[in-house]
């Protein structure tokens, strides 16, 4: 989602200098209102004003007037999710900094900065923890990893822990030491079964449609991820102009091509890709995501260069960016749907209640996973001595100690089927 979009929202933001209305005496300058009521939005309202403005941590207007916009653009999110600001979680937030990461700024018509997008979070955060301080908010404050940057803030040595993204940011660079990746760490890789209804629910692949026309955009990032082993963050960075200078043989489907795409720390690599997958990018490309480009609203700047837009049907606006977090809900969408859950126990922060809860088996980062697992057992079958150098090319990990370490101890879990050349193949669809 383009934090731009939150803008029609109906929570606006007045900024009054020097000046306090009698009917909120002594409160700060700015002051958020509702239209619809025309009422004063006092929680936050009395956060500037305490943190603030009579804090004395700064005396500049500017300051309190971005950390104002930066509370306006947060709740602006929260509309757009329609979700209530108390009921938010840190999950909420980190894929609000997601959001931000990739969404223009209407004032310098260029990508907003780390630490703008850092300073936003850090006042939210404060938000917070002055509203659970207050007893208006009673949920999940206990980590930064909300707030830190993963691809910025980590250190030299992160290439060698392939499972960074589960562990927080503050946890890694504390860490002197990166932990072992043994077996009771989260390498899930899906079932081939669990794989075929997954890839089925998300949609027909865009050039093999056989009469079916749901739409084929999340089926071909689903794809990606599988087949590809793409992290989320690079399936999000794709752009159409990669695809379109490729030459793919409908003839050759199986021959890979060389696909180029920036990685951790803007690294750039090349990664195989199947021909049949760049033909599927090519007619979403011409069909799907043109469609969704001719609804794009005229008040949007420029056309987009990604190649995953939102689609006709999209409450998050046709023809803009999708974003790292609206793909983690397709995937948690489908397990659910499916019945690929867990049951976590929880707790009520209020009462202190505990209950179950059906969770996702899988994540959107699973799908790197089933490509590792499954491309190691499918090279060792084609008679590939050193399959993990092939593993660690495509992951883009930059040691292949980090590429063994990781799935060594987890690929003799997965017996490789007889045959087994092709991993598409083995999915019965060619």
């Amino acid at each position: 989602m383009s934090v731009n979009t939150f803008l029609h929202s109906q929570i606006e933001l007045f900024i009054e200098r020097g000046y306090r209305p009698t009917a909120i005496q002594g409160q700060p300058g700015f002051f958020l209102l509702t239209d619809a009521e025309v009422k004063l939005f006092e929680e936050p309202t009395s956060f500037l004003y305490d943190q603030f403005v009579t804090a004395g941590s700064s005396r500049s207007t500017h300051t309190w007037e971005k950390a104002a916009y930066g509370l306006k653009t947060w709740f602006h999110y929260c509309q757009a999710l329609e979700r209530n600001w108390r009921s938010a979680t840190s999950v909420d937030r980190t894929d609000f900094r997601d959001d931000f990461e990739g969404s223009v700024s209407p004032h310098t018509g260029e990508l907003y900065g780390p630490k703008g997008i850092r300073d936003t979070m850090v006042v939210v955060r404060q938000f917070y923890v002055y509203a659970a301080r207050k007893r208006w908010y009673f949920g999940d404050i206990g980590n930064d990893s909300d707030i830190f940057d993963d691809s910025k803030t980590r250190n030299a040595r992160v290439d060698e822990d392939a499972l960074a993204h589960t562990r927080t940011a503050r946890a890694r660079l504390r860490d002197r030491e990166l932990p072992k990746v043994g077996r009771n760490q989260k390498i899930r890789s899906l079932r081939i079964d669990d794989l075929r209804a997954l890839l089925n629910y998300a949609g027909p692949q865009a050039s093999q449609r056989n009469g079916d026309m749901r739409n084929c955009r999340d089926r071909l990032i689903f794809d990606i991820g599988v087949y590809v082993g793409l992290r989320v963050a690079e399936i999000t960075g794709l752009t159409t102009l990669q695809f379109l200078n490729l030459n793919p043989n409908p003839a050759t489907p199986y021959v890979d091509l060389a696909l180029t795409i920036v990685g951790k720390g803007d690294v750039t690599r090349k990664v195989a890709i199947p021909t049949w997958l760049v033909l599927d990018a090519i007619e979403y490309i011409n069909t799907e995501r043109a469609q969704a480009l001719t609804k794009r609203k005229k008040a949007s700047r420029g056309i987009p260069i990604q190649l995953f837009l939102g689609n006709l049907n999209s409450n998050r606006g046709e023809g803009i960016p999708i974003t790292r977090g609206a793909i983690q809900k397709m995937v948690e969408r489908a397990c659910l749907a499916l019945g690929l859950v867990d049951i976590d126990e929880k707790t009520n922060v209020e009462t202190g209640e505990k209950y179950l809860q059906k969770v996702a088996r899988y994540s959107v980062h699973d799908l790197r996973h089933t490509y590792a697992v499954y491309t190691y057992h499918i090279e060792v079958k084609n008679g590939n001595a050193e399959p993990w150098k092939k593993i660690q090319a495509q992951l883009g990990h930059a040691r292949l100690k980090t590429t063994i370490n990781t799935y060594l101890a987890h690929v003799n879990v997965f017996n490789a089927q007889p045959g087994l050349f092709s991993l598409h193949r083995s999915l019965g669809i060619a």
